[in-house]
């Protein structure tokens, strides 16, 4: 219950200064359904192998993006924890904010505090949705192809919001700036080097570019193909996940007692 008073309370304080990410992310779900709408029924019929092209790469890149800002949301929802608060809890020999006074142990805010996040960048999503399931409606792709996409990009977010409680808990130092993109960074090497060691890394890169680029089954088809062993690589990808919040939650308590 103590998760859940710290979730609740970061996301009311979280969400109400997020009109702007509100924006970005409604207009970069509604460009690709814009744009990929015919004006009439006779543009369609004599357009229509480019429409549907089109459509289908502007779908897959709406999701792409889509997965990406809510990455970088939570992000900037785990930074607001800033330096002129910690530097007044040091002036004062206290906490400068009163919920540091509660009698919540390290481990319930750490959780409540990545519960909060999430739940933010939820909301943001959820109220986009439906313009992506416009995207994919207009898109001649198959449905299942964005239903893959959707739990990977919930898979993301909870990810996401761990770090950003791992970003709120942890002390500042001179590197802590930089140190989610650090993280992602990192995330993303090793998640290529699983890849690389699982796969016909050449093709497999090439297909997955083609794919981007025009996306449809038979280049989908092409990618999964080029996966030489998916059991190992499936362990990989799940031991990295599962062992980046468990690196976020150690360090979290740690760091804090310390």
């Amino acid at each position: 219950m103590r998760s859940l008073a710290i979730a609740r309370f970061r996301l009311l304080t979280t969400i109400r200064k997020a009109t702007p990410l509100f924006v970005l992310a409604f207009g970069a779900a509604l460009a690709p359904a814009v744009l990929t709408t015919p004006l009439s029924d006779g543009s369609f019929r004599a357009d229509a192998d480019s429409l549907l092209g089109t459509a289908a790469t502007a779908a897959v890149a709406a999701w792409i993006a889509h997965a990406l800002l809510l990455v970088v949301v939570c992000d900037a929802f785990g930074r607001d924890s800033s330096l002129r608060t910690q530097l007044a809890s040091q002036e004062t020999d206290g906490p400068a904010d009163l919920m540091d006074t509660a009698p919540i142990g390290l481990r319930a805010r750490f959780w409540g505090e990545a519960a909060g996040i999430l739940a933010a960048a939820m909301i943001i999503h959820f109220c986009t949705l439906p313009l992506l399931v416009l995207a994919t409606a207009l898109s001649p792709l198959p449905t299942s192809m964005f239903l893959v996409g959707e739990a990977v990009t919930i898979a993301l977010v909870v990810l996401a919001s761990a770090g950003g409680a791992w970003k709120r808990r942890a002390p500042r130092t001179k590197w802590s700036a930089t140190r989610g993109p650090r993280s992602a960074l990192l995330f993303v090497l090793l998640l290529l080097m699983s890849v690389r060691h699982t796969t016909q890394w050449e093709v497999f890169r090439d297909s997955f570019v083609e794919f981007v680029r025009q996306p449809t089954p038979y280049a989908w088809s092409t990618v999964s193909h080029a996966v030489e062993n998916p059991f190992l690589l499936f362990v990989l990808l799940l031991s990295l996940y599962y062992g980046y919040i468990a690196f976020y939650y150690s360090s979290s308590v740690r760091m804090a007692r310390r």
